[in-house]
């Protein structure tokens, strides 16, 4: 009998300007994530798109479920949507909500220092 897939931790960050949902951008991420995005939630899921559907409302809020940690009791519950990020907390990857599916969030890698 196959062993279930092992849950991995992710963290979830929501966007703070409403209108990122028309105009979803790494920049904001990359700059001043603090400034722009609000930490909401932990996660624990087999994989990404399963986070996205665990934070969004279905028949009940989805605080509730057993596999998320809610952060953000001074906001708004709201569901995950275009604009917020997913973090592996195993690897520190990140991935902007896009309309269809997400975008890897890659950060710009320091020049090389050379010695002459």
């Amino acid at each position: 009998m196959p062993q279930p897939a092992a849950l991995l931790s992710y963290t979830v960050y929501h966007a703070r300007d409403p209108w990122a949902m028309l105009s979803p951008r790494e920049d904001r991420w990359l700059l001043n994530w603090t400034l722009h995005f609000r930490h909401v939630a932990e996660v624990q899921a087999q994989q990404l798109e399963q986070v996205f559907a665990l934070t969004n409302h279905q028949e009940e809020s989805w605080t509730s479920h057993q596999e998320i940690i809610w952060y953000a009791t001074d906001a708004p519950v709201r569901s995950t949507s275009i604009g917020d990020v997913i973090v592996s907390t195993q690897t520190g990857q990140a991935w902007l909500v896009m309309p269809s599916g997400y975008s890897e969030i890659i950060s710009p890698t320091a020049p090389s220092v050379t010695s002459g």
